[in-house]
């Protein structure tokens, strides 16, 4: 390959962040296109959040009186800055008059595979020595409470420890959903600490809402706001974060208009201006989504935008692509064979829509798609992709999941040949 233009991303959110040069065919003519973004607030800002909650009273004054209290964080799958933020809970439950031993963390798991003790300790950090215990919630254990049915019929089955708290705060990451149009918030709830039969119900049976659109127009949002409601959910973090994971916005208050507020916000830092270029192809970084193959969906949404064919890049934490709601019981699970990779084929070269740079490709992962073409080998991928792209108009997204493109204007014969 002769070697054009370079570009510098961010890979592996979840376990070894870090930057790598990423060096692109010289018949290519790239165009990075980043997010609006925003720059880090400073602690005073962040503090100044929980002091003027939107919708509710601060943290300390609200908790005020409870015995126990739940603090609900996400987990490696979302770029949440989640020390910090724990910290600045605890800070205001303490404030409230609440003892450590008091205080548990609960990793909101979803029907994900519980956290390891090593990943809680790295997501945590200090924070989890300043409560009396974390729990890494288990989609699958019968350590459940039942509280009612959501108008839809979505049981709420969740995690006994945070039911049985006297106060909960959710901690998370707004961010554009395919299925309850926005992340974050209520989400927390259901499917984060729920059990999976919860969850499978809600994933199944709702109606999605728009990608990035209103949140109040989903129903699979809103089924969540009231499960989080049956819940008896008291405060929503609710976390923006930029193209480098830096907490840029933050609001804090009453679970739903916390969320909203929150929202209107990332909208702004998440708007991506694509009228300046007319792409043959989009290069999608999955950066900081990058957990596992579940969540490439957030990548290969805004990429598919443009109407012409993606190279996604991924370096995931863990390459397993298992969901508690689609694949049953973990154990069981990976008991199967793991099918081969798709074979690199000069056919699926000219036809495939989606290819996929990821180190852990045939080692651990094997793309679900068997029309995507997948290479851990970065030059050889290039070699490859040179044949069917010998001249192209690029644009790069180099934080695709928390992108949202305005302006986009694919190129006439986009090099989607085959298709």
């Amino acid at each position: 390959m002769n070697v054009g233009q370079s570009v510098r991303l961010r890979v592996g959110a979840g376990h070894h962040d870090r930057e790598m040069e990423f060096r692109f065919p010289a018949g290519w003519t790239l165009t990075v296109c980043p997010h609006r973004g925003g720059p880090a607030l400073s602690d005073a800002q962040a503090r100044g959040a929980f002091l003027n909650p939107v919708g509710a009273p601060p943290i300390r004054a609200a908790a005020r009186g409870a015995r126990t209290a739940a603090i609900l964080v996400d987990d490696f799958r979302r770029p949440t800055p989640a020390e910090a933020l724990s910290l600045a809970v605890v800070d205001e439950l303490t404030a409230a008059g609440l003892r450590k031993e008091a205080i548990s963390i609960v990793i909101g798991n979803g029907a994900h595979r519980p956290m390891t003790r090593r990943e809680v300790r790295r997501r945590l950090g200090t924070a989890a020595d300043r409560v009396g215990q974390v729990v890494s919630h288990d989609a699958f254990s019968p350590e459940v409470a039942f509280l009612g049915t959501t108008a839809a019929g979505t049981p709420v089955l969740v995690n006994r420890t945070a039911a049985e708290a006297d106060f909960s705060v959710a901690v998370s990451t707004v961010y554009p959903h395919a299925l309850t149009a926005w992340g974050g918030g209520a989400k927390m709830v259901v499917p984060g600490i729920a059990h999976v039969s919860s969850s499978s119900y809600h994933h199944t049976r709702l109606r999605a809402g728009a990608w990035g659109g209103a949140p109040q127009d989903a129903p699979a949002r809103r089924d969540i706001e009231e499960a989080a409601a049956l819940f008896g959910l008291d405060v929503a973090v609710c976390a923006v974060v930029n193209d480098g994971k830096e907490l840029c916005g933050l609001r804090v208050g009453h679970p739903t208009k916390a969320h909203r507020s929150a929202v209107a916000l990332a909208r702004r830092v998440y708007q991506t201006d694509m009228s300046a270029c007319s792409p043959d192809l989009v290069v999608a970084n999955a950066y900081p989504m990058d957990g596992d193959p579940t969540q490439t969906g957030k990548t290969e949404i805004p990429a598919r935008m443009c109407g012409v064919p993606i190279l996604m890049i991924v370096d995931f934490a863990d390459p397993c692509p298992w969901h508690g709601v689609y694949h049953g019981p973990r154990r069981a699970y990976l008991k199967r064979p793991q099918p081969p990779m798709p074979e690199r084929t000069p056919e699926l070269l000219a036809r495939a829509e989606v290819f996929v740079f990821c180190p852990q490709a045939g080692r651990g992962y094997v793309p679900t798609n068997r029309h995507w073409y997948c290479d851990g080998d970065w030059e050889r991928l290039m070699d490859a992709m040179v044949e069917r792209f010998p001249a192209a108009q690029v644009a790069v997204l180099p934080a695709a999941p928390l992108q949202m493109p305005t302006g986009v204007q694919p190129a006439e014969g986009n090099g989607a040949a085959g298709t």
